[in-house]
């Protein structure tokens, strides 16, 4: 349980130089660079005590500067979000930082609150939280860009796979759960991270988190409701339109 006044940072990670999607940050939705629209749904969450993009290029860095986003420089040894996060750790001072991915241009500002609550309720007891919904189609399932979470009964990771995971060889029918991507860590994880090159299951499955499971912490889960749309690839701000457009209308 926390009980001092905490400080919360979210980091949106802003990357230009993406293999699938150069420039992606910048890329407009409906005449918005996405980074923006991003930004400005996170900014609805209230439990945030400062929001900031975290980028290493200077085209990203110059756009928000322009329109008034707090943004930092980080540097291009960056391999992940989570890294950048863990360089502003060094530069920022606070008791948790929210990764808020920068391809997430309509999250709900719930989930990020959502992570808040939690480690309001939890403090250092975690090091890093996190979120999941129930998949409730097989495509979702069968998809190898959507990351399945196994969790035990207290609601802590035990692994997860692009795979779709848990097998049932009993007969039951299981029950999957798609990780959100909206991530809590304290300032002692990120360190952590940063400090270890990444591990063999890491390595295999292409999931930053498991790089905490594989060296022996625990991650905490909730679930949730939220949803949200993903920019990937270049097709995929269609979709993000498309749900923008029925949104207007409705």
């Amino acid at each position: 349980m926390v009980n001092k006044k905490t400080r919360i940072l979210g980091v949106i990670p802003a990357r230009y130089k993406s293999t699938r999607f150069e420039g992606k940050p910048l890329t407009l939705i409906n005449g918005v660079p996405m980074i923006k629209r991003t930004y400005n749904q996170a900014k609805k969450s209230e439990l945030l005590d400062e929001l900031i993009v975290a980028t290493d290029d200077t085209r990203i860095l110059t756009y928000c500067e322009s329109e008034g986003i707090p943004v930092i420089i980080t540097s291009e040894n960056c391999l992940t979000g989570t890294d950048r996060l863990a360089e502003v750790s060094k530069k920022m001072d606070f008791d948790l930082y929210v990764n808020i991915q920068g391809d997430e241009p309509v999250i709900d500002p719930n989930a990020i609150s959502q992570i808040v609550d939690i480690y309001h309720q939890y403090g250092n007891e975690y090091m890093v939280y996190n979120l999941y919904k129930i998949i409730d189609t097989m495509n979702e399932v069968n998809s190898h860009t959507i990351i399945k979470v196994i969790v035990n009964e207290q609601d802590e990771v035990m692994y997860m796979s692009r795979f779709p995971v848990p097998f049932s060889n009993s007969g039951l029918v299981q029950q999957f759960r798609q990780q959100i991507p909206v991530y809590g860590f304290t300032k002692d994880a990120l360190s952590i991270f940063s400090n270890h090159k990444k591990t063999i299951n890491e390595q295999y499955e292409d999931i930053e988190l498991l790089r905490f499971l594989d060296l022996g912490y625990k991650i905490k889960m909730s679930e949730t409701k939220v949803d949200s749309i993903a920019v990937d690839v270049p097709n995929d701000v269609k979709k993000v339109e498309m749900f923008l457009n029925e949104k207007g209308r409705l």
